[in-house]
């Protein structure tokens, strides 16, 4: 089973490093072309949406983490 230790990303636009801490704990970049959420419950993660039309994930690197049990 898969256990979220870290959910962090950093945004490629504006350099923003945004982390969600706990479940429901939304965050959007500062320039709001990326997004987290999730904590360490579930790893929710996007781009665009009412934002810049031209975002893609590769406007975002991934620092999170986790560990399986088990495994």
């Amino acid at each position: 089973m898969k256990r979220v230790l870290v959910n962090k990303i950093r945004c490629k636009q504006c350099n923003d490093i945004i982390e969600s801490i706990h479940r429901h704990d939304f965050k959007r970049c500062k320039c709001g072309s990326i997004f987290i959420d999730g904590g360490k419950d579930y790893q929710r993660f996007g781009w665009g949406g009412n934002q810049p039309k031209d975002a893609k994930i590769e406007d975002f690197i991934d620092f999170s983490y986790s560990d399986y049990e088990g495994e």
